[in-house]
């Protein structure tokens, strides 16, 4: 096992943390909203009863909107803690059967394959390990994923092997 797998943290632990700074910013998002209700007349006695009807729906919609945000920009399975792929996967956890959150997975997994690919090929490897633990957990089933661990593996052992020819030159040199 290399040095670098043992000191990243584990998937889980990535994905509770990514979840709190969703819940964080949900939090802020419906914080600023009651205040800016509270401002018109009425609107508290409203946004009273709507909270206590809707529970987790406003969450919901918040990590959607998040969710699309990041979408629009881009950021698919990065940066860590704020992409789409991260907030759609806290809406399936808050609400497993919601439908749009697992439509956009399934939308956008070629197109975060795209970008994996692409890390892979700029030798970013840790990274790419990261999305695609990410993608899985939606999917861990998927072709596309499974051959984008074996191209991921493959340039691992390039890039050890390379480290390894580099490290036997230098010891050579230094005779």
């Amino acid at each position: 096992m290399s040095q670098s797998s043992k000191t990243a943290l584990p998937r889980r632990a990535v994905i509770l943390i990514g979840a709190v700074v969703v819940a964080l910013a949900a939090v802020a998002a419906y914080a600023t909203l009651r205040v800016r209700h509270a401002d018109q007349p009425g609107a508290a006695d409203a946004t009273a009863s709507s909270a206590s009807s809707d529970g987790d729906s406003s969450g919901v919609e918040i990590l959607l909107g998040l969710a699309r945000e990041a979408t629009r920009e881009g950021r698919l399975v990065a940066p860590q803690g704020n992409n789409a792929y991260e907030y759609y996967l806290s809406v399936i956890q808050l609400e497993p059967e919601n439908a749009t959150a697992q439509d956009a997975l399934r939308e956008t997994l070629p197109f975060a394959s795209q970008e994996i690919e692409r890390q892979i090929n700029r030798r970013q490897l840790e990274e790419a390990r990261r999305e695609i633990a990410l993608l899985r957990d939606f999917d861990p089933t998927n072709y596309t994923l499974i051959i984008l661990g074996a191209k991921l593996d493959a340039q691992q052992q390039v890039v050890t092997a390379e480290d390894e020819a580099r490290a036997d030159q230098i010891r050579r040199r230094n005779g």
